[in-house]
């Protein structure tokens, strides 16, 4: 649900807007019902995305100035007292780190405050008729390109957010529909002739009391940074399950699998 201009990596832009021309077939109630709610979860999973940003530029902005504020109290200690000066250029110094620490609270950690905690609303979730909506909502929103839906174990409940798994498993396929479509093109570059894949390949299976979604697709080698923003949503809804959201690379299939865990029952 990124925006079209967030970074490679990021979850899947959005596709182009369909405008309606004279003779032209409406779309059904079904299909904008569809459209609606996929442009609801990219602009959640923007949020989330914005927050995992802001949430390491923060730790990564306090990091050096804890260090300066710490140097410059020692300094202080053992300079301040024989020069008059160093004191004063010491107090300056620190007092800067403290305005800089002031500014990052305000400006950085302050919007992260109102999705800091993922709020659940719990109830009996039938999951299987769930994921089965979320790949359908995903043909008719993601673009062109096959998604093969494999279910193993009985068609299992869970007590948690139907809404957020909702979320989760749709920003999981949008991520990889993206990643596979930049595959695709830089394999066409390289060898001058379209790619031709397979697909995303979604398993879901009931493992010991777990749900265990394994989603597989095509997909250039990707930094920490891209796959942490892209999947920042999948991996909150997880958290808040009592859950893990983890990501594998194989560099010389091209290839990359999410795995998504929660337990069917809340954990105590």
């Amino acid at each position: 649900m990124a925006s079209s201009d967030l970074p490679s990596g990021a979850a899947a832009p959005a596709s182009k807007q369909t405008l309606l021309v004279p003779g032209a077939a409406v779309p059904s109630l079904e299909t904008l019902f569809a459209i609606e709610r996929a442009a609801r979860v990219r602009a959640e999973a923007q949020v989330f995305g914005r927050d995992q940003v802001l949430s390491v530029a923060s730790h990564d902005l306090r990091g050096p100035l804890n260090a300066i504020h710490t140097w410059a109290h020692v300094l202080e200690r053992k300079l301040g007292e024989t020069d008059a000066s160093v004191g004063r250029a010491l107090a300056g110094i620190r007092a800067g780190v403290e305005q800089q620490v002031d500014l990052i609270e305000k400006i950085i950690d302050a919007p992260r405050m109102a999705t800091r905690h993922l709020a659940l609303h719990r109830s009996d979730v039938a999951l299987q008729p769930l994921c089965e909506d979320v790949v359908a909502n995903a043909r008719i929103t993601l673009g062109p390109g096959p998604i093969a839906l494999e279910w193993n174990g009985t068609a299992a409940h869970a007590n948690a957010d139907r809404e957020r798994l909702w979320q989760a498993w749709w920003c999981m396929i949008a991520f990889a529909r993206q990643l596979e479509g930049e595959a695709a093109e830089s394999a066409a570059s390289l060898a001058g002739i379209g790619a031709s894949s397979e697909g995303l390949r979604l398993r879901v299976s009931i493992e010991q009391g777990n749900c265990v979604s394994t989603l597989s697709a095509a997909a250039p080698l990707l930094d920490r940074g891209a796959i942490e923003q892209g999947l920042a949503l999948p991996k909150r809804v997880a958290d808040a399950h009592g859950g893990q959201c983890s990501v594998e690379q194989n560099e010389e299939a091209g290839e990359l699998t999410i795995v998504h865990i929660f337990p069917l029952s809340v954990r105590t």
